[in-house]
């Protein structure tokens, strides 16, 4: 999603160019001097100083250059107070963009009093933090100063922000210096071939916004590679509901059908190999994950798949829950797969999450205490070089966390919630995890969300089921 937004004016927001057509004639020979050229070309790419610098220089005029300004101000000043108008649909578009939180300001070569004066003429001056001008700034859009000065105002990442112009030398002068560029369409710009081909979005008017907001808010993805739990509280079907809630589109690709509910597993029923691989391929030569989370995988055959069809395709962002027993008490991988998955999984993996007892079978070493955490999580993670993020929920610590990466510890703390519905709390951190990394979040800030999330759901204590029930994934929206 944008956070942040740079708008040209005339042209862009206001049907406002025709004022600025002819105006540079027109104030030539109000002064007495006779125009011996289309000065409306001439003065295409220049700020209002550079220009009265102009009519000094070519023309012979006396006056200083903050009269020649302040004359031309005069002669427009009743249009912006009084007459232009915002081109259709530009009001219902920016007043949306500031309720949902998009910092704005704007980059213009018009002077900042008419600009105010416009703006709060038609209701949308609130919307707007800061007015830059190229006269206040120096430049004319020539030169980036001014998108600069914008963005270090806004403080918002770059790559999440969005210069909105109608001219072409402007939007060339955005896209050279990095930005990303909406162009719109304004009928005083002839060359709307590059204007298409130089953007990075083309608005032809604020009608029909859909397809702007596919380009600034384009859906991240994630994969789950689970098992299916019937009962709807883990596996795959925890996964994609945690995945969505986290504002991203699930996919998944099954490793087995279980028949369970909270009181146990009674019957598994694996993929094939050749169906496993299937699935993944669909899924990545169609719509590539941003993220993919490791759940429930039984057999060495599957992991042996799903290791290769991974490097095969570059995957980022790898999520490894070792799931080996069910909340249930139920076993989950037969033993020959944990090697398997030790020797092919790990490796690959952005962070493994391994439960107390987890992390005891992956490193042989018993877990006690705190140091014991620590020891066992920089072991794992050394010896397979991936994160390890050990959580503590095994009656070690209160919930507290322990994320192993690149040499350093830290711990995560959070609050244990009296509610024995725990029924998919591993693939559902996990699965909050991933979410979190495909929307470019780092890994801190994913298990921080992660939790928040978890704590959220444990919260609203669901209860449903004889025995260790699902929790409420879907709290957010009740």
């Amino acid at each position: 999603m944008i956070k942040g937004a740079i708008f040209d004016l005339d042209g862009t927001l206001f049907d406002s160019m025709f004022i600025w057509d002819t105006i540079g004639e027109k104030y030539l020979s109000s002064i007495g001097y006779e125009p011996k050229e289309n000065l409306n070309e001439t003065f295409k790419t220049m700020s209002l100083y550079n220009a009265a610098c102009y009519y000094k220089s070519e023309y012979g005029v006396t006056l200083s250059v903050d009269e020649i300004m302040d004359g031309v101000n005069r002669m427009v000043e009743k249009y912006y107070i009084n007459e232009v108008q915002l081109k259709p649909g530009v009001y219902d578009f920016v007043k949306h963009l500031h309720n949902i939180g998009v910092k704005m300001c704007i980059a213009t070569a018009t002077d900042k009093y008419l600009v105010e004066a416009a703006l709060e003429r038609c209701g949308i001056n609130e919307c707007f933090s800061e007015i830059f001008t190229c006269t206040s700034v120096g430049h004319s859009k020539d030169e980036p100063d001014i998108y600069r000065e914008a963005l270090k105002h806004l403080s918002t990442p770059k790559d999440d922000t969005v210069v909105f112009e109608d001219a072409i030398y402007a939007i060339r002068t955005a896209k050279k210096d990095g930005f990303r560029v909406v162009a719109i369409y304004d009928k005083s710009e002839d060359n709307q071939a590059e204007v298409k081909t130089l953007c990075d979005f083309y608005i032809k008017d604020y009608s029909d916004m859909q397809g702007f907001w596919r380009f600034a808010a384009p859906m991240k993805t994630a994969l789950s590679i689970a098992g299916s739990d019937c009962s709807g509280g883990a596996g795959i079907q925890a996964d994609i509901k945690t995945m969505t809630m986290n504002g991203v589109y699930a996919m998944s690709a099954i490793t087995a059908l279980t028949a369970q509910n909270t009181t146990g597993v009674f019957a598994i029923s694996e993929s094939t190999p050749d169906f496993l691989k299937e699935q993944i391929d669909a899924v990545f030569e169609d719509i590539y994950p941003d993220s993919v989370k490791i759940g429930m995988v039984s057999s060495s055959e599957l992991i042996s798949v799903i290791a290769e069809r991974l490097k095969f395709y570059n995957a980022k962002n790898i999520v490894v829950d070792p799931v080996m027993v069910a909340t249930s008490g139920s076993e989950l991988m037969k033993t020959e797969a944990l090697q398997t998955l030790i020797e092919k999984l790990l490796p690959i993996a952005t962070v493994v999450t391994p439960n107390i007892p987890e992390a005891e079978v992956l490193s042989g070493e018993k877990i006690q205490n705190k140091i014991d955490m620590m020891d066992v999580a920089k072991s794992i993670g050394d010896k397979y070089g991936c994160a390890v993020l050990l959580k503590g929920g095994h009656s070690i610590n209160d919930a507290n966390d322990l994320l192993y990466s690149n040499s350093n510890f830290k711990w995560f703390e959070g609050k244990r919630i009296n509610n024995l519905n725990t029924h998919g709390t591993g693939c559902t951190l996990s699965s909050a995890i991933a979410a979190n990394l495909a929307k470019g979040l780092s890994l801190d800030e994913s298990i921080r969300n992660a939790k928040d999330y978890i704590s959220g759901a444990l919260s609203a204590m669901l209860d449903l089921g004889k025995d260790s029930g699902p929790m409420n994934h879907a709290f957010k929206i009740i």
